[in-house]
């Protein structure tokens, strides 16, 4: 395979320790023609000190702007200064030695693949941030996303920015990432408009560790920490700007039936602090008009 350089992106805030974790195991990969990018959202515990003792390492500093504002960032960093590949991840991705190699031999077995993804494990081994099967019809009617089944990968329409490889000729293609989402739905968002164009692959000889502190798949009706409750408010406008963006007036019209069913329920239950929330999303969805930006 002939060498191309990647430009590796993290994307960090207030996680110094696990920060640490995470570039000891990208210097240790298998795949050495890289440059490590960190942007920094602001960090306050000391995380800026220790980047900046580290030789070998980017440094991207700006406010708190969200993994959104981060991954749009970096990616722009990346797609304007000469790298051919840009590989993506939080401060929480822990990869194996040979994470960024098997990716990169993924993206060789078809011509014109849009991304390729890792597969993703939490702490007790079991599957984390699983991405969408890519199951639309090709041109006989039957779905194909086990074409490349015997190289272990799997055709995907969706998956989260952890461990997510692109060409960067296809970031320039088709923008960054919507630096406006601050978190949550930049990813699918992103993904699924490479999805659209290009075919995408699960590569699951490629493999990462997600310490996430919470291992478990994320519920807005069952969260209990306060401060990541409020944040489903950027989740809920997040994904009605998407399905709103892309509706027929039929799809508008189901979509706000369905919020409509959501609120209600909520409001039958007593539960003022989740109504709030998902009723300012919805407000906000409507009239949200984050930026398309080209590198």
């Amino acid at each position: 395979m002939e060498r191309r350089k990647v430009g590796i992106v993290v994307v960090t805030y207030n996680r110094l320790e696990l920060l640490k974790e995470v570039i000891d195991a990208l210097r240790n990969q298998s795949y050495n023609e890289t440059q490590i990018i960190v942007v920094n959202n602001g960090s306050t515990d000391g995380t800026l000190i220790w980047l900046e003792e580290q030789k070998d390492i980017i440094t991207i500093t700006q406010d708190n702007l969200g993994g959104a504002g981060g991954f749009f960032t970096g990616m722009k960093y990346v797609a304007q200064n000469g790298f051919d590949y840009c590989w993506i991840m939080d401060d929480d991705v822990i990869c194996t030695p040979t994470a960024l190699q098997e990716l990169l031999e993924a993206y060789h077995q078809k011509d014109n693949i849009g991304f390729v993804c890792s597969k993703v494990i939490g702490l007790d081994g079991c599957p984390m941030n699983v991405p969408v099967v890519d199951e639309r019809p090709t041109s006989n009617g039957y779905s194909n996303y086990y074409d490349l089944i015997e190289h272990q990968m799997i055709k995907v329409s969706m998956a989260t920015f952890v461990s997510v490889l692109f060409r960067v000729d296809i970031i320039r293609k088709l923008g960054l990432p919507y630096k406006d989402f601050f978190i949550w739905g930049d990813d699918s968002e992103y993904t699924s408009r490479v999805s659209s164009k290009y075919e995408c692959y699960l590569a699951c000889k490629s493999v990462v560790l997600h310490k996430r502190v919470l291992q478990t798949a994320l519920s807005f009706y069952t969260e209990n920490d306060p401060n990541r409750l409020k944040n489903y408010f950027y989740m809920y406008r997040n994904n009605g700007f998407i399905q709103l963006r892309k509706s027929t007036f039929k799809g508008k019209m189901k979509f706000l039936i369905l919020r409509i069913y959501m609120l209600i329920s909520l409001l039958v239950k007593g539960d003022i602090l989740r109504f709030k929330i998902l009723w300012k999303s919805t407000i906000a969805a409507y009239f949200f008009k984050p930026q398309l930006v080209f590198p």
